[in-house]
């Protein structure tokens, strides 16, 4: 009978506490119901997520309505299929829903967004602008560095969001702690080194960057970002 105690132990726990208290998802089930379950009440567009994660077709009308519920893989993949087009009067579309594709995680985006926001040709309506921007100030505040990076690029080029080179460096200012790739950090470097006079904030937030770019595996980079170092000293300001 001793045998038998551990059977009924589960027994009475889920008798009393019914079956999840005697058998708890692990954090990773969880996960895993709550995605599943995000469509059970609306089955055609489970279908459609089943088929697309599954690489199966699915109609650029179905991505659409999958990614207008918020669903952020398919609205990269619908902003894809609009970019595969090859018509200038949809990057605006386009870029509305890489944008949504960035707000719900998906980094990625942030690469063919910043370049349909630097190409003069793409139309780009004034809502869609403010909306844009808004995720990716949403992004960067949350200290996505993609955002930060593409944000501080695209106040420098001036288009589409107007020059604003000094939001640039208070954004780069912020984040100078941020794990970014050696290429990108001696680019935000020389952001911050093109608007003198450098305060000590200034020159701490660019050798930050700078010591960055100085572990990159590229010659160039590391050469550029070594020299620049030498230039600015710890501890000292640009008048030091």
């Amino acid at each position: 009978m001793a045998s038998l105690r551990p059977v009924f132990v589960i027994a009475a726990l889920v008798m009393f506490t019914g079956p999840a208290a005697a058998f708890p998802l692990r954090p990773v089930d969880a996960m895993i119901e709550r995605v599943a379950s995000k469509y059970d009440n609306a089955p055609r567009l489970k279908d459609i997520r089943a088929r697309m994660v599954a690489d199966k077709p699915v109609s650029i009308e179905e991505l659409k309505m999958l990614a207008d519920v918020g669903d952020g893989l398919a609205a990269y993949a619908f902003a894809q299929r609009l970019m595969a087009l090859n018509r200038t009067d949809l990057h605006g579309q386009a870029a509305q829903y890489f944008a949504i594709a960035i707000d719900k995680g998906r980094d990625y985006a942030v690469a063919p967004l910043v370049a349909i926001l630097s190409d003069p040709n793409s139309v780009l309506v004034p809502v869609r602008l403010a909306h844009i921007e808004t995720t990716l100030e949403r992004q960067a505040a949350a200290g996505n560095p993609a955002a930060v990076v593409a944000l501080a690029r695209l106040y420098m080029q001036g288009y589409p969001f107007g020059a604003e080179p000094e939001k640039a460096r208070i954004l780069l200012r912020a984040h100078s702690t941020m794990d970014i790739d050696g290429e990108d950090a001696l680019d935000m470097a020389m952001i911050i080194a093109s608007r003198p006079p450098l305060g000590p904030e200034d020159v701490a937030a660019l050798r930050n960057y700078l010591l960055m770019a100085a572990r990159s595996p590229e010659l160039g980079t590391r050469t550029a970002a070594e020299n620049l170092l030498r230039r600015f000293p710890e501890g000292e300001d640009e008048d030091g």
